[in-house]
């Protein structure tokens, strides 16, 4: 994981909506100091030339209103242009962020809560251990390559590794069929792998019979795709 701090005038009308928000990085072309912004349509919207800048979609680990500072974690895992640019990025490097959107608020009244994912997930299950009340009985659970990566979770939190396989969260799969999740109904959060996604929900809700107002899933990326869209809730 890289941590990438945003700063700047711009960022003063930036607000949070709260656990899980994600927004769109906008990222320089290569060669590029900061990316080619178009400017704001009539309405005061942004229509952008997926020709003259590279988007992707995160979920920053924080926000600190006070020091105008936005913090991005980003896995960096070898080719790919939001990979490379963590790699790459200095200070005074210029990119710009969308208005973030969507949140995450988990029931505290459950009797259980399970966080689980793979490393794409991690940033927005920081922010929802950080971000209110949880259930006293709350697990978090990843799917890595090993237990000795620094996640940036808080101090406090334990979570359990499983190792991945070559089948994205098939690991992770196994798990939550196997024990992880406690008895009776509760909460589950998981991100991560689109098709391992749907394989975990369908079990969650098919043969666990948890009900879908408990479950929520995202597929966060899908292997052999570059820039899988973020309206992928792994429903169908």
């Amino acid at each position: 994981m890289r941590r990438v701090v945003l700063g700047g005038g711009d960022l003063a009308g930036f607000s949070w909506p709260g656990p899980a928000s994600h927004l769109k990085l906008v990222l320089p072309l290569p060669g590029q100091s900061a990316p080619d912004l178009p400017a704001p349509d009539a309405d005061g919207l942004i229509s952008y030339d997926r020709n003259r800048v590279i988007m992707r979609t995160y979920t920053p680990r924080s926000w600190d209103a006070a020091a105008g500072e936005l913090v991005i974690d980003v896995f960096v895992h070898g080719e790919g242009p939001a990979s490379t640019w963590a790699e790459q990025a200095r200070p005074g490097d210029g990119v710009a962020v969308s208005r973030p959107r969507a949140r995450y608020d988990a029931d505290a009244t459950a009797p259980w809560l399970v966080l689980a994912g793979d490393e794409s997930a991690v940033p927005a299950i920081g922010t929802i251990l950080e971000g209110g009340s949880l259930p006293a009985a709350t697990t978090v659970v990843i799917e890595s390559d090993g237990d000795d990566i620094d996640l940036g979770l808080p101090d406090e939190t334990a979570p359990t590794f499983v190792r991945r396989t070559d089948t994205p969260l098939e690991a992770l799969a196994e798990a939550l069929a196997d024990g992880v999740l406690p008895t009776g109904e509760g909460g589950v959060w998981v991100a991560g792998e689109a098709r391992g996604i749907r394989r975990i929900r369908a079990h969650l809700l098919s043969e666990r019979g948890l009900p879908a107002s408990s479950v929520v899933t995202r597929g966060y990326w899908r292997l052999g795709e570059a820039d899988h869209p973020d309206h992928d809730f792994g429903e169908d």
